[in-house]
């Protein structure tokens, strides 16, 4: 009976500690997938009001908190009503490859995407006299650039105002501003980037730009809550571990005593051995056995929690220190007279 009660207590208390852990990270999923679907559902309804525009924006946002192709999908759509031809069209394309193979929502989708090609509007980014090493361009508020695979090639956009912008190392940044619609695409646009004077790479250089905006990295390292985080974490992994190890032996002396009920040692083969057994086992296995399942417990889901919360801290880079002062004295001597006069690093 001990022992059943010893194995019973053991396992509720990895059970809560697990439970408890798993709940951490679960928590934060939940919240973002509840957001979600709220906006799913905002703009689903917003649809249904021929509200597009602001549809949109709330798939979009329920998106980047949940992906999901049933957005996707939901967005191709609202992109459709908008006139955004290149935008539904990718999100026809994405929605589909994530969709069930075989199903009425893929198939939807990909029919979708195909009438769109014939509607798409394209731009090619043609380089004079030729592509610059280390181009990179983009359109509008895009965050990912294109290098130069993406030269001379056709480039779905949505029909309306753009703006290019590239850059490459040693030439001047070049913007240029246009206007797509069914009148203009394919458009060509030609790109002729001045490169730079030498006068403006040095002084690029001086300032550490390099013909490029250079932002030194602040040093980041675990903050004072995260890694006593993980201490507690250690710490609590080896207390469970003791425990554990004292159940075993709790375990093992009542399995040499014969018995759990210490009344019965004297109907032993070995009372005096039964005795010390059940003894040890009540009087040093148990305690340390509860002791290091109980603190290790909540020592290490503590530890979980600091480690989870605590995050990272940021060291602003050191300024560099300014040149000291050197001045020592100079005797000098010329044809008018003699002297001494000072010297040294101002």
């Amino acid at each position: 009976m001990r022992m059943a009660r010893c194995s019973r207590f053991f396992v509720t208390i990895l059970t809560c500690i697990a439970f408890t852990a798993m709940q951490i990270p679960f928590k934060a999923f939940a919240q973002n997938a509840a957001q979600a679907e709220v906006l799913f559902k905002e703009g689903k309804d917003l649809i249904g009001q021929g509200k597009f525009a602001e549809a949109c924006q709330r798939l979009a946002a329920s998106y980047k908190l949940d992906p999901q192709p049933n957005t996707e999908l939901l967005q191709g759509l609202c992109y459709t009503k908008l006139g955004k031809t290149a935008s539904a069209y990718n999100a026809f394309i994405d929605a589909a490859s994530a969709l069930p193979k075989g199903g009425d929502a893929q198939k939807y989708a990909n029919d979708q995407a195909k009438a769109l090609e014939s509607q798409l509007l394209k731009v090619r980014v043609k380089f004079q006299p030729v592509i610059p090493q280390g181009v990179a361009m983009r359109f509008d508020d895009e965050t990912k650039t294109r290098d130069k695979d993406f030269a001379d090639i056709d480039i779905a956009l949505d029909p309306g105002d753009h703006d290019l912008f590239v850059t490459a190392p040693g030439k001047h940044d070049y913007t240029k501003h246009f206007k797509l619609d069914t009148s203009s695409s394919p458009h060509d646009l030609i790109v002729n980037m001045t490169d730079k004077t030498q006068e403006e790479i040095d002084k690029e250089k001086q300032q550490g730009g390099g013909g490029q905006i250079i932002v030194e990295k602040p040093e980041t390292s675990w903050s004072t809550v995260k890694t006593l985080g993980l201490i507690s974490m250690i710490v609590g992994g080896a207390g469970l571990a003791l425990g554990v190890i004292f159940l075993g032996v709790d375990i093992s002396n009542i399995s040499t005593a014969g018995t759990s009920n210490p009344n019965d040692c004297p109907t032993q083969p070995n009372p005096d051995t039964c005795t010390r057994a059940l003894n040890a086992a009540k009087n040093l296995d148990f305690p340390l056995m509860v002791t290091g399942l109980v603190a290790g417990g909540v020592f290490l889901v503590a530890g979980i929690v600091m480690f989870v919360v605590g995050g990272n801290v940021t060291k602003a880079p050191e300024k560099p220190a300014a040149a000291k002062l050197r001045v020592m004295p100079a005797p000098w001597v010329g044809p008018q007279g003699a002297g001494v006069g000072l010297v040294g690093t101002f």
